[in-house]
């Protein structure tokens, strides 16, 4: 097979010999659009979704623990030394939920149900149920989402509140219908010893 020097060439692909080459170079767009994708499906499917999940509030120091797992995007419970809020909104303080002597954290409850019946209609409303159980159906078993995964709650204390308000909080979320709670921690960097 005879080798030939780049250029312009005619129908018996030899080069034509009528004066100086052309400089311009033609791209070709078809392998360059098909690099491009394989890259963008590369990159899609080794993408790190064990990032930052939940903002870590300021004024909330989190205690340290060395067995953890890792947190799925959820409403958002801050005890603070000053007050609990909801996803950034106040809703009670501190000193009001230690003189209580009941259990139940009405106005945290109110406003986590009100949370939760949102999401549920707007699940709904975008119609996604069919689309969500067709794509379970294809997962292994252990991969499979759950309905009400809405309905799940990180909590942020600091670790100067006492064990009675974190209880309170954890009650009155379980009786507004949380499906699960989280605390969210730091991980220790050192081995426990043994």
């Amino acid at each position: 097979m005879a080798i030939y020097a780049p250029g312009i060439r005619d129908k018996h692909n030899r080069p034509r010999r009528n004066g100086r080459r052309s400089a311009v170079a033609m791209l070709s767009l078809t392998a360059m659009v098909d690099m491009f994708t394989v890259l963008a499906v590369f990159l899609l499917q080794n993408y790190n979704t064990t990032g930052e999940v939940i903002e870590l509030s300021d004024d909330v120091v989190l205690p340290r623990a060395s067995a953890v797992k890792e947190l799925k995007p959820s409403n958002v419970i801050v005890i603070s030394t000053s007050a609990v809020t909801l996803d950034k909104l106040k809703i009670v303080d501190i000193p009001t939920v230690k003189s209580q002597q009941d259990w139940e954290i009405q106005p945290l409850m109110t406003a986590l149900i009100e949370k939760f019946k949102k999401a549920e209609e707007d699940k709904k409303l975008l119609g996604l149920e069919a689309l969500k159980k067709a794509v379970d159906a294809s997962k292994p078993e252990g991969q499979k989402e759950n309905p009400d995964d809405f309905r799940k709650v990180t909590l942020q204390a600091d670790k100067s509140i006492d064990f009675i308000t974190i209880k309170k909080v954890m009650y009155s979320l379980y009786q507004a219908g949380a499906s699960e709670i989280n605390f969210a921690v730091l991980k220790n960097d050192k081995p426990a010893a043994p």
